[in-house]
């Protein structure tokens, strides 16, 4: 696309996650409700000029970097386990678990 930043919503505040030098640990970071992530890739960087256009910049504290889909998932997580859990209470178990799976606790 020519242009990211002229396809996000309206509102949102735009997020790198970047293993760079100022950037925010992820466990002090408090997720905005409308969020717009921008993943580094795995073999180089997000620009600097893409950097300085965001609101925020976080990282993942690690010995060495993630791989693209790790990152996602942690900071994903993070976000989830951060929020109101109302979403998490509106799909009990059952509904989310794989269709096999029928061990209970």
């Amino acid at each position: 696309m020519d242009d990211l930043f002229a396809h996000i919503p309206e509102g949102a505040r735009i997020i790198a996650v970047e293993l760079t030098e100022g950037a925010i640990p992820l466990m002090d970071f408090q997720h905005p409700e409308l969020a717009y992530y921008l993943f580094g890739p795995e073999d180089n960087s997000i620009s600097q000029d893409l950097i300085e256009r965001c609101d925020y910049v976080v990282y993942i504290p690690t010995v060495g970097c993630m791989n693209l889909a790790a990152t996602v998932n942690v900071v994903l997580y993070d976000r989830l386990c951060k929020s109101d859990r109302q979403v998490i209470a509106d799909r009990p178990i059952v509904e989310i678990r794989d269709n096999r799976n029928r061990t209970r606790c």
